[in-house]
This record gives C-alpha cells, sequence and structure tokens, in this order.
C-alpha cells in the first residue's frame, strides 16, 4: 500500500528553503520521509534521479535507502542515489583527481604503519616537536594508537595543525601543541603518497 505522510511529514517533503534540522526518534518514519521527499521532487518538479543525493551514516542504511527509493520510483536506478558521507567523499576525491594521482585509501593497519614510521623518524629525540619527558614513550604502540585517535578526532572535526596548537594553548594542554607540528607532517605525508585516511575523507572533501 502507498504511503500515507501523516502532517509532520508533509510539511517536511513539502519544505523548498535551505538547511531543515528535523528531529526525530527511531522509528517515527525518518527514512519514509526521506524518501517521500525525493519522490516529490521527482514527480512534482521534474527532478532527475541522478540530480538527488542522500547521505547516510552506514552501509547497510545506504543499501535500505537504495531499494526504498528504486521501489518507491518504481524504476532501476543507473546511479546511486544514497552513499554514506564516507563513499561520497571519496567518490569525489577521485573524481576530481588526476589519473596520475588518485588518492589511495588507507586501511587501519597502514595508518597505523604511517603513524608509528613518523614517531620512529627521530629516535634520538633531535626532533624539537618532542618534551623530553617523551622520549621514553615514543616507540611504545599503546602511545601511537593514542597519536592515532588525537589525528582521527581532529580531522573529524575540521581541525587544523595550526587550529591545534591553538586549541591546547587556549585549553592548557601542551601535548596538543606538541602534536600539532606531528599533524602538518602526517598530512603532507599522506598528500606526497598520495592518500587518505577514513578519517579524512570529509575533511579533504570539504577542502576540496
Amino acid at each position: 500500500a502507498p504511503v500515507v505522510p501523516d502532517a509532520d511529514q508533509r510539511r517536511v517533503i513539502a519544505y523548498r528553503g535551505g538547511p531543515l534540522l528535523v528531529l526525530a526518534g527511531p522509528g517515527t518514519g525518518k527514512t519514509t520521509t526521506v524518501v517521500e521527499m525525493v519522490a516529490d521532487r521527482v514527480e512534482r518538479e521534474g527532478l532527475r534521479p541522478e540530480q538527488a543525493l542522500v547521505l547516510t551514516f552506514s552501509r547497510r542504511a545506504a543499501e535500505e535507502l537504495r531499494a526504498k527509493l528504486a521501489t518507491r520510483l518504481q524504476r532501476t536506478l543507473a546511479t546511486r542515489l544514497a552513499w554514506t558521507f564516507h563513499a561520497w567523499c571519496y567518490a569525489v576525491l577521485r573524481s576530481y583527481a588526476p589519473t596520475s594521482a588518485q588518492p589511495r585509501l588507507l586501511s587501519g593497519p597502514e595508518q597505523d604503519v604511517v603513524v608509528r614510521d613518523l614517531l620512529r623518524s627521530h629516535p634520538d629525540g633531535v626532533d624539537p616537536h618532542w618534551p623530553p619527558d617523551w622520549l621514553a614513550i615514543l616507540q611504545l604502540r599503546g602511545f601511537a594508537d593514542e597519536v592515532r585517535d588525537l589525528l582521527a578526532r581532529c580531522q573529524e572535526r575540521g581541525i587544523e595543525p595550526s587550529e591545534l596548537a591553538v586549541l591546547g594553548q587556549e585549553t592548557g594542554r601542551p601535548q596538543w601543541q606538541a602534536l600539532a607540528p606531528f599533524y602538518s607532517d602526517y598530512l603532507e605525508n599522506l598528500d606526497w603518497q598520495p592518500a587518505v585516511d577514513y578519517s579524512g575523507l570529509v575533511r579533504r572533501t570539504a577542502r576540496l
């Protein structure tokens, strides 16, 4: 049976302004509303399906949305309308990169290797980045894991190395200030490869 949107869903479907935040709990029909929004624009306004873009957080949710959109529009879709944020960002990066410099997506273990190699690049402590009391822990796997986690959080929030240094100063965290130059070295290393890690996909796409 066709879906009959309720009054709140109809308000969302009919909305034609700028960004709109819709707050709704699990099972309240958010996915249905998104599908009906796309269908409304295709059927009433002549939008081509390939002009629609639906982003979601998980691969499973993206697959569910694609199936529901195809069923609702009653057609086989030649393009993907629903993506995860990271999959779409990676597709955008690859579409704009020259053929000779297609960015490679680093796996978790590959990212670990890059971080540990950079930490090992100054084993005698001559690098001015590091506080003296860090020299004994630079080569520990647990330290590398903590550094990788910080780099991921920074990239997810769009924080650049210079901003990390300022945040460290403002919040009284000298560790962040010390890691800001390392963060810059890490990003330069990925650009040189060229490669991108999972956490950096959204950051790199936003910059592009």
